[in-house]
């Protein structure tokens, strides 16, 4: 069996992204490894595709200690292929000091280390944009769906906040955030026009009943359970969750759509310059 490491420095947004990829990395078949900052490490209790998850602190001052070891987990590894996610001079000359023979970035500072260099297409839906890079390894295979798997615990977590709440026949979550000025008045016209909706809240408001999840696994079970996702692009992270875990979507965004979501009947964008342009209006319309 193969065995690939992948150097994600990328806020957690990205590591989700990140994931169809290293889905088609494990199906070579192969052992998928990556190294990751050890804020985001959490998320992958999320990806199923990864053996192995590595803490290093990127963008730091490393010491000389924090750098040799990181060496050290690439060599000892005695890996295949490494992909490097971002351009980077330091990473690409480690990569170069590990031996390892295949070393897959995109174009830019730092290329000249590794073996093969991938044309970025910063224009791409993200998660096509990172998977382009298993083109260096010479695999043609398709970006599948962006997806998660759900923590059992995490499943049974959300089903009892739904029982508590009496959330039986499913319920419209909504992700509050402070960038759209209009949540008051969206919760008052669907209370209106829709009065046997169940409205709860992901996040603080006194206007609903309000969950709380305390991780990654928590929240994507509470975005797989409802039976509709409102959720601004304020909150991307929980964004792709709710893509990820295939709730029907309706997404506030400034954002091009084809940036941020897929072409999918589940996903329905409400685009304007500023969030403060969608009418609360033209939300309860799209959630009706």
């Amino acid at each position: 069996m193969l065995r690939f490491l992948v150097l994600s420095p990328g806020a957690a947004v990205e590591q989700l992204w990140l994931f169809p990829t290293l889905r088609s990395l494990r199906q070579t078949p192969a052992q998928v490894d990556v190294v990751v900052a050890p804020a985001v490490a959490s998320l992958y209790a999320l990806c199923p595709w990864v053996t192995q998850v590595w803490r290093y602190e990127y963008g730091s001052r490393n010491s000389l200690t924090e750098w040799v070891n990181l060496l050290g987990t690439v060599r000892d590894g005695y890996y295949d292929a490494v992909l490097l996610t971002r351009p980077s001079g330091s990473l690409s000359f480690l990569l170069w000091l590990s031996g390892v023979r295949e070393r897959v970035g995109f174009a830019g500072v730092g290329q000249r280390w590794l073996t093969q260099v991938v044309t970025p297409k910063p224009e791409q839906y993200p998660p096509e944009y990172y998977h382009d890079l298993v083109t260096g390894l010479g695999l043609q295979v398709p970006c599948g769906a962006l997806a998660v798997q759900i923590p059992a615990a995490a499943v049974t977590w959300a089903e009892t906040q739904q029982q508590q709440l009496g959330l039986t026949g499913g319920y419209a979550l909504l992700v509050w955030d402070e960038q759209y000025p209009h949540w008051g008045q969206v919760v008052a016209q669907l209370r209106q026009q829709q009065p046997d909706l169940p409205l709860v809240a992901l996040g603080g408001t006194a206007e609903m009943p309000t969950l709380n999840p305390a991780d990654e696994g928590q929240t994507a079970a509470l975005l797989a359970g409802a039976t509709l996702v409102l959720v601004s692009e304020a909150q991307l992270l929980l964004l792709q969750l709710a893509v990820a875990v295939q709730a029907p979507v309706v997404a506030l965004l400034t954002t091009p759509p084809q940036r941020l979501l897929p072409t999918s009947e589940l996903c329905m964008p409400l685009h304007a310059p500023t969030l403060g342009e969608i009418s609360p209006e033209r939300v309860v319309q799209a959630l009706g």
